[in-house]
């Protein structure tokens, strides 16, 4: 059998240089429509809001304003009176019974023991320092004045207790039930009597402890035993 061969027109260089740009034509319309096809990405760049931009990439560990005792510096409480600032009898000991006792303390009724004029002078300074550390107020009606038996620590020492309410003191007291105390201990000062403030929150691990002389002057941070 005879195969008839045909040949085609050669290609001339003319030819194949347009070739080549058809073919290069056709890839980049195909590339194109190929890309166009393609889903847009979903992620978008966070948008800061107003407030947020910052000149520095340090983050602001800015510390928050202390508190102030705005409420408490309303109070204006008398500096003196005409009775002393505690009632007691011989040997320090108060003329009225006690209402509740344990192995180093007796407690007494601040009625008829602190004077009006006093009470009114140690609940504002309470409530001062109470206000420095978020702790509630105090009205001074809830109030029992302890001493220190020959057992304790400190024999005959006087301490101011106050309470939010009746029901808390009680707890304290007579079931030692204190989550939240405030106390105001008269230590002695030759002649005088500094006022040693301790404030305490157990749920906040919160002890704080200041002392004022008896001309008011305020040592922060202390007790009044280390205070001349």
């Amino acid at each position: 059998m005879l195969i008839k061969l045909t040949f085609l027109q050669p290609i001339t260089p003319t030819m194949f240089k347009k070739f080549c740009l058809l073919t290069c034509l056709l890839l980049t319309v195909w590339t194109t429509a190929f890309a166009q096809d393609k889903p847009e990405p979903r992620y978008k760049p966070y948008t800061i809001k107003k407030g947020e931009e910052s000149t520095s990439s340090e983050p602001n560990f800015s510390k928050p304003a202390p508190p102030t005792a705005s409420r408490a510096l309303l109070a204006r409480p008398p500096q003196s009176g005409k009775e002393p600032m505690l009632l007691l009898g011989p040997k320090n000991r108060p003329y009225t019974e006690a209402i509740a006792h344990t192995i180093k303390l007796e407690y007494f009724e601040c009625e008829g023991i602190v004077a009006p004029w006093f009470r009114e002078l140690v609940v504002a300074e309470m409530n001062y320092f109470a206000e420095l550390n978020e702790i509630p107020f105090v009205k001074g009606d809830a109030c029992v004045v302890s001493i220190g038996t020959a057992k304790s620590l400190t024999p005959g020492r006087i301490s101011i207790h106050l309470y939010t309410n009746n029901q808390r003191l009680t707890a304290c007291v007579r079931n030692e039930q204190c989550p939240v105390f405030r106390s105001i201990t008269l230590i002695p000062k030759g002649e005088v009597l500094y006022r040693s403030y301790f404030l305490s929150d157990m749920s906040r691990k919160l002890i704080a402890q200041h002392c004022v002389t008896d001309k008011g002057k305020l040592h922060s941070d202390t007790t009044c035993y280390t205070v001349d």
